[in-house]
This record gives C-alpha cells, structure tokens and sequence, in this order.
C-alpha cells in the first residue's frame, strides 16, 4: 500500500515516521491517536451481533456493535468510515501508535490478554512471527476460504498458518515494477514505450548489456538502474524458504543473484545509491536514474508540485514479478465480537472496498476480480494514458505462493547485509555465505547449518 513501511526490507529508517503510524489500545489505556467511525454513545458498547448472510461486510442485513482495530497504518480510518456508512448500527474505534513501537505493543497486549483489540494488523515483516500463534483465528472454519478464492495467489498464502488454516486476510496487493521518466527512457533506451522496455529488461542479462550502453553512450553521467541492490528487492520471495525441517536452506538462485549484482557494480550499470538516500529519492525525480524499481503504492515519492509529475512517468515489468510490503488483519481469538469482526473482514477483502480503495488511493487490489474489472481501464495520474495495472497483475499474479514463517525475513535481512557488503568489497561468494552463516547461527542457534 501507499504508506507500507520499506523497514522490512532492511533498509534505512529514514521513512520510519513517515511510513508507520502505529497503534493503540482497546480500553482506557488506548487513546492514543484513536479514531472512532459512528457514534460512540448508544450501540458502541463491547459487544454486539452480526446476522448471517450480511453480504460483503453488511449492508443486506441490520449489523450493531463496536469494534476495535488496532492499526499502525492511517488509512485503516477509511476502512472504518466505509464500513461504517454500509452498517451505521456499528461503531469501528481504530487505535493507532508509531510504527516502531506498533509490534512490541501488540504482543505485550495478547500475551497478557489484556485491553487487546478485536482486529489487529500485521505487517508483512513480521506476520511470520504471529502466523501460527494461538492469538489468531481460525477464518478457514468462519467461511474465509470462500472470501479470497479469486486472491492473488501470494497474497493469500501469507495469510496461512503451516497447517493451511487461514488466519489473516489482506485488502491488497504490493506488486512492483520500473518507474521511468519517459523522456529520460526516450533518450537513452530509444522509446518511452512500457511494452518495449518491458521486453529491453526481460533478463538480468539484457539488463547488464543495456546498463552498459546507457553508460558509455552518457560519457558515464547516466546510469539504467540505482543500485545492484534493487535485485534484493525482486528476488527476494522468487526464491526457497530460508528454513526447511528446522535447518538453513540457501536457494542455489542466490548465488546467480550475487554474480549478476557483481557484474552490474563492474559494469558501471547501477548508480550505487544507498536506497532511500537522498540522492536516491533525487534520482528518482531529476531522471538521473533511468529505471527504478518501485512497489504501485510509493507515488508519494514523486515531487508532484504544480502537478509537474504528471503523464511523466511510465512503468516495465521486471525480469520477475515482486512486490514490496502487505498489511494483513486477523481477529483476536478470544474476541467476544468474532462474528461482527468477520463481517469487517469480509467486507475489506470484497470487491465494493478494494475498488473504493484502488480509486481513492492507488493501492493494488488483493483479488484478481478487481485486477480483471481494471485491468484495461484504470489510469494514474503520473502515468498518463498507460493502463498501469496491467504489468502489474502480469507481474504479481506469476508470485510464488509462499507461507510467511518466523525466521524468513530476519534471515532475508542478514542475507541483504552480507551480500550488500559483499558487493561493495568485492567479496566472493564462498565468503559472503561464510559470514552470513556466522550471523544466523548467532541469532538462530537452534537452527541446523552444513
């Protein structure tokens, strides 16, 4: 989504504040930054009913009750608002805190059982760590199968415990792709056009081949992409689990992944930006970067004044599909508002909001249904007339489908550091996988290694 936070992919904090908001609390003690969608006096007491067939989150049948969300992501407040008009018999109290205080929070609050919310969110860098809790609840055995039968086949699976149930549902996707500026791509690759440098860029290495010409032919002033790193970001979940029957697995593609940064850092094809440095982010707007890779939701990285961004951008598939980020909502198993919980869920993972959602804010849909209703129609303002959600629902649909556990992105986060000083030290592989092994056996030591 539009504000998910980039952290998780182990990168700088500099968007912490920005990114997160956070979360509060469900009881006297969680004021802080709350809103409340509906009158807070009459039906908003603990409690409530949800009368079965209640069809995309209400609106068929009367629903009544309060609810409390925890969040650390603003937008949820819309998500209330919506819900909220269809059922003006429900109260939807969202409590938020700072992003970085969000998980720690939320864990205190279930483990102690106390004050915790009947909603709450989980981040995509940690979800793995709640996934197969006993704080979750079974939506498998409440019809949730049936809501995301037409997901995004990795959108669903990451709400999916290792026993298959599901236990958390998200509204969206987080496909990402090459944003340019058209004529920067003009100039140095021949065309602005989003199918043909879709095709320029298919392969890593097209992409080296083509990085050289765009530096030799700009005396070195120009670069095709920001850093080697960007390919961390689009393989990451192209690849194995990092853990399989309790030991280190370390996909063979990673080592192809490292020649290729390597050959990319020789090449003179990245501009070595630091992600979310400065001059990354400046990169981005004055096109001294030809491509970046960007997930649908980040436009609030462009410099929009005066409306100067717009019809100035276009986007490519990357040679594979990948997404940055997910926000994913489960019910508190010990809720006594499961049933008006469940209709909150349904409705968010239906296609009334994901359209709203889409439309107001450019956040990717989960379901396919609503790629599909788009797919040739929906037009973003910095993209001008390119019907951008088709490269990325050719992008995202291919994803594996991968179950989040608790060791995966902790892992993916120390392969990033030892391969990233790798590239910047001209380190061998053997050596990269050497001192990546010493930290996760420091972290992990339960963890079986070769």
């Amino acid at each position: 989504m539009k504000t998910k936070n980039w952290l998780t992919m182990g990168t700088s904090v500099v968007l912490a504040a920005s990114l997160l908001a956070g979360c509060g609390s469900n009881g006297s003690n969680g004021n802080n930054g709350g809103n409340t969608a509906g009158d807070t006096n009459g039906a908003a007491n603990n409690g409530g009913s949800a009368n079965e067939g209640a069809a995309n989150g209400g609106g068929t049948k009367e629903l009544s009750g309060k609810l409390v969300i925890w969040t650390f992501f603003d937008q949820v407040k819309d998500m209330a608002d919506q819900f909220h008009a269809k059922n003006p018999g429900v109260t939807v109290d969202v409590k938020m805190f700072p992003g970085d205080q969000y998980q720690t929070k939320l864990l205190t609050a279930l483990q102690s059982g106390r004050d915790v919310p009947d909603i709450f969110d989980l981040e995509r860098g940690y979800i793995g760590k709640f996934i197969d809790s006993k704080f979750l609840t079974d939506l498998t055995a409440m019809g949730g199968d049936d809501l995301v039968k037409d997901y995004i086949p990795y959108v669903q699976e990451l709400g999916r415990s290792s026993d298959n149930k599901l236990r958390a549902i998200s509204d969206h996707s987080s496909p990402g792709g090459f944003w340019y500026q058209k004529d920067i791509a003009a100039k140095y690759l021949g065309t602005d056009d989003p199918d043909k440098i879709s095709d320029m860029v298919s392969s890593w290495d097209k992409i080296v081949e083509l990085g050289k010409k765009v530096a030799a032919d700009s005396g070195g002033k120009e670069h095709l992409i920001q850093n080697a790193g960007d390919l961390f970001d689009i393989e990451a979940y192209n690849t194995q689990p990092w853990v399989k029957d309790g030991k280190l697995n370390i996909d063979p593609k990673w080592q192809t992944v490292y020649d290729t940064q390597q050959k990319i850092r020789q090449n003179n094809v990245d501009a070595k930006l630091p992600f979310m440095s400065a001059g990354w982010g400046n990169a981005l707007n004055d096109g001294s970067v030809v491509l970046t890779s960007m997930p649908a939701w980040a436009g609030f990285m462009i410099d929009n004044k005066d409306d100067k961004a717009k019809g100035k951008y276009g986007v490519a598939k990357t040679p594979e599909g990948f997404y940055v980020g997910g926000t994913y909502r489960g019910i508190y198993d010990k809720s006594d508002n499961k049933e008006l919980a469940y209709e909150f869920i349904k409705y968010i993972a239906g296609t009334e909001w994901q359209q709203h959602n889409l439309e107001k804010t450019g956040n990717m849909p989960g379901s396919g249904k609503v790629y599909e209703a788009n797919v040739d129609t929906y037009k973003s303002a910095f993209f001008g007339d390119q019907n951008i959600l088709k490269p990325y629902y050719e992008s995202v649909k291919q994803m594996p489908a991968i179950k989040a556990d608790k060791y995966g992105e902790d892992i993916l986060s120390k392969w990033r550091k030892a391969a990233g000083d790798g590239i910047t030290n001209n380190k061998s592989y053997d050596d990269v996988v050497k001192d990546f092994k010493k930290e996760v056996k420091n972290t992990f030591p339960e963890l079986k290694l070769d």
